[in-house]
């Protein structure tokens, strides 16, 4: 393929390419020799002047008389003027820059127009998707099976139970070269033998969008569907409902992010409607529970600076307002709040050793209802990830937020968590994984403080790309100052996995 700009191969003799090659003169071209041009701005090298040279013979066989020496040009010293290498050095640095500059060009529009995408280097039991156009799709089932010996999460009169989970996820990824669009779906279906009751779905679906206005400015848009439930051992779960109600969050984030050289600014509004669903109790009753939904709109300004590369220290403070569908509640509260927090941190990629994002700050939560006194405590926030080496990687994370609750005329509840993960490859094929979990809720004027507690050992078999068993031993356990809801459930479970 020709590139413009380039000189035609037929301009050249033939052999040309090979004597280059072997460091020989080629074939039917004179030998040149650089001279010094007086009129060529500080002594740079110019192309030897046509005419008889120095050395050699006419046509006519006689030695033609020596040129004429150019007088080379003299300092006001009287003397002379030398080559000034220098700027010949930078001349020819500049020349071979601005060629390497438009081989890259050129590379990159021919990338471009055949929409050629980088090789991903992936693990060698990894899946690795399905190209769909310029996307490519991970998906992938889950079947488990395990045993609980506690699904209610009771104190007493536990009632031990087989169980089925069902999942599926689908992982979609733009490949493009401006503007990305990605989309996260995972769900399951959790199914006990013994205890219909707690039998319960999940769903959480994203889809996010990122919209490259110019080389610094960005739009960022996000959309999310979030289904959960309020299962046993919950306090807000209600007493005596056939199976978990559901909790539905549907919302949407937009932002604007523009960089001024190391600075960056970035602002974000969201918008989050959450629904509880109608219990169905034992004795036939419906429990209303839309006094408890409410719409939450949220703005987030946040400012950081690259001190250097993989080090971004930056401040985010981010309002919020809790407005619900029903003013008052069935206690008779209004449960309208405003929320504020700010915080301080960083975000760095230690030689790709340690990454993620560490802050500290403050969060609070004021009430209308003047009976219902204000939330406020440290926020602790982070995400990070440690390679300890090839095979050994650290993963931590720790959230702090204020949720709503119906528990007994409490504001809200505080809560802290901490978690903990340990990946250790045994072979290429074999991961052990640690889990430890400690998280905390507070709740308030009620006085309730509850210690939650997980532990658990993973082993997974990566038997292909394609199929993956996994098994699981797993601990939870809740320690409160009420003793009476304290208790302990032991998990084990054995998976498989399908994926593409």
């Amino acid at each position: 393929m020709r590139v413009p700009g380039l000189a035609d191969p037929s301009l050249f003799p033939a052999g040309t390419e090979e004597a280059a090659a072997e460091g020989r003169q080629p074939p039917n071209r004179p030998r040149l020799r650089p001279s010094i041009d007086a009129d060529a701005p500080g002594g740079t090298t110019a192309a030897a002047r046509s005419g008889p040279g120095t050395t050699g013979s006419s046509s006519t066989g006689r030695t033609p008389p020596a040129a004429r020496r150019v007088p080379e040009p003299l300092l006001p010293g009287g003397r002379p003027q030398r080559p000034n290498w220098r700027q010949n050095a930078r001349a020819y640095d500049a020349a071979i820059q601005a060629a390497d500059g438009r081989r890259d060009r050129v590379e990159a529009a021919r990338n471009d127009v055949l929409r050629v995408s980088p090789i991903e280097t992936t693990e060698p039991f990894d899946p690795v998707g399905i190209r769909v156009g310029s996307f490519v799709l991970r998906p992938a089932f889950d079947s488990v099976l395990g045993y609980d010996d506690n699904p209610l999460r009771v104190a007493t009169g536990r009632r031990p139970s087989l169980f089925q989970r069902f999942g599926g996820a689908m992982l979609l990824r733009s490949d493009w070269s401006r503007h990305a669009l990605d989309a996260d779906i995972r769900g399951s279906y959790t199914k006990y033998d013994d205890v219909s009751g707690n039998n319960r779905p999940e769903l959480d679906a994203r889809l996010r969008g990122r919209v490259d206005i110019t080389e610094r400015t960005r739009t960022e848009l996000e959309g999310r569907y979030l289904l959960t439930t309020e299962s046993a051992g919950d306090p807000d779960a209600p007493t005596g409902a056939v199976r978990p109600p559901p909790v539905i969050t549907i919302g949407g984030t937009a932002g604007l992010v523009h960089s001024w050289n190391r600075l960056e600014v970035a602002l974000r509004g969201a918008f989050d409607r959450t629904t509880y669903d109608n219990a169905k109790l034992r004795n036939g009753s419906i429990l209303d529970r839309s006094d408890r939904n409410y719409d939450q709109p949220a703005a987030t300004l946040r400012v950081g600076y690259d001190i250097r590369p993989g080090l971004r220290p930056f401040v985010e403070g981010r309002i919020d307002s809790r407005n619900f569908e029903r003013e008052v509640d069935t206690s008779g509260y209004i449960r309208q709040s405003d929320g504020q927090q700010i915080r301080a941190g960083t975000s760095f990629e230690v030689t790709r050793t340690l990454t993620g994002e560490a802050a500290t700050g403050w969060i609070v939560r004021r009430y209308e209802d003047p009976r219902l006194p204000d939330i406020s405590g440290l926020l602790i926030d982070g995400s990070l990830v440690w390679t300890a080496s090839g095979l050994t990687t650290v993963r931590f994370i720790a959230i702090t937020s204020i949720d709503e609750t119906s528990y007994e005329d409490t504001t809200g509840v505080l809560r802290r968590d901490l978690g903990l993960s340990v990946d250790h490859a045994f072979r290429r094929w074999l991961i052990g994984t640690a889990r430890f979990g400690w998280g905390f809720d507070d709740y308030g004027q009620s006085g309730r403080r509850d210690d939650r507690f997980t532990m658990s050992g993973l082993i997974t078999a990566k038997l292909s790309r394609d199929l993956w068993l996994t098994g699981e031993v797993r601990q939870e356990r809740l320690s409160s100052n009420e003793p009476s809801n304290d208790y302990t459930a032991n998990i084990m479970l054995v998976g498989l996995r399908l994926q593409r």
